[in-house]
């Protein structure tokens, strides 16, 4: 017997979700999942009516600051999670979004993902990146090139095209 939650069990994804639950019986891991899928159903309005932060450069500009600090500290996974709160409160078309990248992009070349460096690299051209600032970056670009030259690539393929609202 299928208990109604509004139209959400007719969609794919209650569909993949029931599939899933039917596949993990044998492994004894649907019952929890169900759990969890019963969760979300009943508290949808919560978890699909999250506000969006309010785009503001003062605040992206103090999160890439923390950034900096935790960067210079060498604590890489807190300063990521700075400057990603940052580039996510930088407006649109600033040299804060620019920056923002910039800076993700000195994490991942500490961390060797120099794909990913590249990529942030590239955003952060594309996002109107100070003149100022671009020997830094030409300097950081050339490094992840030759450091993928060498072999040391992990292989990351960064996707490119997220449907994210910067």
């Amino acid at each position: 017997m299928e208990e109604e939650y509004g139209d959400f069990p007719k969609n794919a994804i209650g569909t993949m979700i029931r599939k899933m639950l039917t596949m993990l019986d044998e492994h004894e891991i649907g019952p929890k999942l169900s759990v969890c899928y019963n969760f979300v159903l009943k508290h949808e309005a919560l978890l699909t009516n999250v506000p969006e932060p309010v785009k503001n450069n003062d605040r992206a500009a103090q999160l890439r600051q923390q950034g900096n600090r935790l960067y210079l500290a060498k604590r890489y996974a807190k300063a990521l999670e700075k400057y990603n709160e940052s580039i996510c409160y930088a407006e649109a078309g600033s040299d804060q979004l620019a920056i923002g990248y910039a800076n993700r992009s000195a994490i991942y070349f500490e961390q060797g993902e120099y794909e990913f460096a590249l990529l942030n690299i590239r955003l952060a051209r594309d996002h109107n990146y100070p003149e100022k600032l671009t020997a830094k970056l030409d300097a950081r670009e050339k490094n992840c090139r030759k450091k993928i030259d060498e072999g040391l690539a992990k292989d990351n393929v960064p996707c490119p095209r997220l449907g994210i609202n910067v």
